[in-house]
């Protein structure tokens, strides 16, 4: 949930909104911090400056001895916890008078404020003042320094600062709990229409997207999607209905159309090779309809009805069995390895057409003495029936198309068949839940059913013999069945 989560575009906007956010109130906050600053700073220096301006007027009326005098009373009658600074020094920096001794060292700027940091003597442990002051220059060389702490203005700023961090950090925490809810419950309706959506890929067209009755946007969207699916659904029942229709319709006619030609053929037998191959023409229409109906019935999905248990290897071993004799009379070797046993569950008529189809095509492409080896294995997750030959193969960039209806090959076009074998065992392997692949070989061409075995019938079963040997073994089952 975690990578789906942080991968979501909710979840990515969300952030990308608490980072503009954040930027824009951590704009505002340090234009606060700048302007609450900036005028405690101001009003500290215009004290500063009118204390300044009220000792130079004394100087100027009553001289040193008055500046003095007038310093001397403001440090006696200061409270303790005032924090203003005097001094007094002449040209040289020497102390005359004041609560300073000596001449601070500190930051000088060029408008006379100068920021240092001395000790408070009257402590133990001695506290750590901050001190801003403006020095000036009186007649006669003397010159001035008066300051006030400003531990009021740094305690102001650093409350602005710890305030402003705060601040941030709950509103970033309180954004990416906020984001992640909304995309936690934006995933779960995702979550829906995706498993919905899956359920429908997979052949139940009568699925239908849920909605909440809330009306919101994820609402309205599967509203819009579920009439989709009507309108899918409903043309797809048409085109079946009309196919299924057609194929009856037709199917009729041409059994009575063959039955004619045999009765004909019994009668004139001065045009028995004509009627025969009429006959033949009628038989592979009537396949190409049956295998027809037979795709359709299987992707209706009505068949799972009659799903049961079912071992492969007993399906695989009448199949071989049945294709035996056709191989031999082409001079092919026909190997078998039923070493595995593997439970599935499914139709074993159905099982049985489609690896019948493979291997029909096996031993109708394979050419004379060449080899085809049919083999069951078992993981524990899935079975896997592979048949392997020795014939021209498949192009890889046909392997999507060979399973389309009706689709052939040029090169064998020449062949019987009507094209739907392997439409037929994709059909089938569609209503198993199994995975139809095709591999190249040089020579040859393998193709494979993986089913997914039952969970009781997991332990491999080992025959004795379990070198793979040619399977002989008299036909038993008619071949009429096989799609081509």
């Amino acid at each position: 949930m975690a990578r789906p989560l942080l991968r979501s575009s909710t979840f990515r906007l969300t952030l990308l909104y608490i980072s503009l956010f954040s930027t824009s109130v951590l704009i505002l906050f340090g234009f606060i911090y700048w302007s609450t600053l900036n005028y405690m700073t101001e009003q500290a220096d215009e004290a500063l400056n009118l204390e300044i301006r009220g000792l130079k007027e004394r100087y100027e009326e009553t001289g040193l001895n008055g500046l003095t005098q007038l310093i001397r009373e403001r440090i006696r009658t200061q409270p303790p916890s005032a924090s203003t600074i005097y001094l007094l020094t002449n040209f040289r920096y020497n102390r005359i008078i004041g609560n300073l001794d000596r001449w601070p060292r500190g930051n000088d700027r060029e408008d006379g404020f100068i920021d240092f940091v001395l000790e408070d003597t009257r402590f133990d442990p001695r506290p750590v003042i901050h001190v801003r002051a403006r020095s000036f220059m009186l007649d006669g060389g003397f010159r001035l320094l008066v300051g006030r702490g400003i531990e009021d203005l740094l305690v102001a700023r650093n409350r602005v600062i710890w305030t402003l961090g705060w601040g941030l950090a709950i509103m970033v925490i309180l954004g990416v709990l906020g984001s992640i809810l909304m995309s936690r419950g934006m995933l779960r309706r995702i979550d829906q229409i995706t498993a919905t959506s899956e359920k429908i890929v997979s052949g139940d067209l009568g699925r239908r997207v849920p909605t909440r009755g809330t009306g919101d946007d994820f609402d309205r969207l599967s509203e819009q999607l579920n009439r989709m699916l009507d309108q899918i659904e409903s043309l797809l029942e048409s085109v079946r209905r009309i196919s299924d229709n057609i194929a009856h319709d037709l199917k009729t006619p041409l059994t009575r159309l063959r039955n004619r030609l045999e009765t004909i053929n019994r009668r004139q037998a001065e045009h028995a090779p004509d009627l025969d191959l009429a006959i033949r023409e009628a038989d592979g229409l009537l396949s190409t309809f049956n295998a027809l109906l037979r795709i359709a019935r299987i992707e209706t999905d009505s068949r799972k009805e009659g799903f049961a248990s079912l071992d492969l290897a007993e399906v695989l071993a009448d199949v071989v069995e049945l294709y035996e004799p056709l191989a031999e009379e082409k001079d092919q070797a026909l190997v078998l390895d039923n070493s595995a046993s593997a439970k599935v569950f499914g139709d074993r008529d159905l099982i049985f057409q489609a690896i019948a189809n493979l291997l029909d095509n096996a031993v109708k492409y394979t050419p004379a003495s060449g080899r085809i080896s049919v083999a069951l294995s078992n993981d524990g997750q899935q079975a896997r029936i592979s048949v392997r030959d020795d014939g021209p193969g498949i192009p890889s960039a046909l392997h999507q198309k060979v399973v389309q209806r009706f689709f052939r090959m040029d090169s064998s076009r020449n062949q019987s068949g009507n094209g739907l074998g392997l439409s037929m065992v994709a059909a089938v392997c569609k209503l198993h839940g199994a995975r139809l692949d095709f591999e190249n070989l040089d020579p040859g061409l393998g193709v494979s059913l993986a089913f997914r075995t039952i969970p009781e019938a997991l332990p491999r079963l080992a025959r004795q013999n379990a070198e793979p040997k040619p399977h002989r073994l008299p036909a038993r089952i008619s071949r009429s069945s096989a799609a081509g």
